[in-house]
């Protein structure tokens, strides 16, 4: 079978040995779909102030922080990660949202000093998962950077690799502790070879998305998106609740404050195969919605939902319309739980 993101040939057994790779080794994913985009100007953090969920009155060179751009109805234009880097800001976007974010901003720009450069074209993005990463980096000669050698996450420098200046920067990619590795275009595939000759197992998208769903990491047009609030979505860790006036602040806020939340984001046990679009029921009602599903290695058949939040909590079980005999168990996503402030 043709691995679509490599090019490789993997047998029948390929892929549970490539999300193994991310889970306990080290998987290497091609993410050039990820929008790349760089921010200049003296009013560039202040704007995305304004815009956004979290708190971005200032950030250090060197450090990164996850932020949600959200319309007036605080339903989702996408989640950015932003990095600050000589002088710029360095914002990665969903895939295919870059020009969809661009525009964004561009309504909301008036006299403020700023620019916004789409690079996606121009960079390739790879991210190495699993706790062999650090290891890897090493062998590919990435030494004494604190991107590595700290356990912050969050914060981003270049370094070397191959020979070339890369950006790397250390963040919960996929759900789970791992890094992203930005280069120029041309230097991509020696970059790729160099980590592969390190250790790194390059894996395919359908074991990047496994590895996306057994860690209950949110992906836009599927657990998030204009049809949903970041509340709904689990993005609490990248919501700044103390924060002034942004757009969509209010209509989150009244949320919080009401626990008016409607529906949350939950991961999924499947009893077998379902299509994701579907609805759950209990007692024949729709509950909720399947977004997302994948045939897990060592777990098997997987999901996230988004379930009403009065049908059901943790070790709820519902029928999958459409799929007869089909169950799905409620859980918490690994991703809410590592990053959603706890409740008093």
């Amino acid at each position: 079978m043709a691995n679509p993101t490599t090019g490789l040939i993997r047998d029948a057994g390929g892929l549970a040995a490539e999300y193994r790779a991310l889970v306990d080794g080290a998987g290497l994913a091609e993410r050039s779909d990820v929008g790349r985009l760089r921010i200049t100007g003296a009013d560039a953090l202040d704007l995305l102030n304004r815009l956004t969920t979290n708190q971005l009155d200032e950030l250090p060179e060197g450090h990164a922080r996850l932020t949600v751009l959200t319309n007036g109805d605080a339903r989702v234009i996408d989640v950015l990660a932003l990095a600050a880097l000589d002088g710029a800001l360095l914002c990665l976007t969903s895939p295919g949202r870059a020009e969809a974010v661009i525009d964004w901003l561009d309504t909301y720009t008036f006299a403020e000093d700023i620019a916004v450069a789409d690079r996606t074209a121009e960079t390739a993005q790879l991210t190495l998962a699993g706790p062999g990463a650090a290891g890897v980096l090493a062998a590919a000669g990435v030494t004494g950077s604190p991107v590595v050698t700290e356990a912050e996450l969050d914060r981003v420098a270049h370094v070397t690799i191959a020979g070339a200046s890369v950006v790397l920067w250390r963040t919960m990619t996929g759900g789970a502790d791992g890094f992203e590795v930005i280069a120029e275009r041309a230097d991509g595939d020696a970059v790729r070879a160099a980590l592969a000759a390190a250790g790194a197992t390059p894996v395919s998208a359908e074991a990047w998305e496994a590895f996306r769903i057994a860690n209950g990491m949110p992906a836009y047009g599927r657990e998030f998106g204009e049809a949903n609030n970041p509340l709904e979505s689990r993005l609490r860790g990248a919501i700044s609740e103390d924060k002034g006036c942004y757009t969509g602040q209010e209509v989150i806020a009244r949320l919080l404050t009401y626990r008016k939340v409607q529906r949350r984001l939950m991961s999924i046990a499947l009893s077998g195969p379902a299509e994701a679009g579907v609805d759950l029921l209990a007692d024949g009602a729709r509950s909720g919605t399947l977004t997302s599903v994948a045939d897990v290695p060592g777990r098997g058949w997987s999901g996230l939902a988004l379930v009403a939040e009065k049908r059901g909590g943790v070790g709820s079980v519902f029928d999958v319309s459409g799929a007869p005999g089909v169950t799905a168990t409620l859980s918490e996503p690994a991703y809410a739980l590592a990053t959603e402030p706890v409740d008093d």
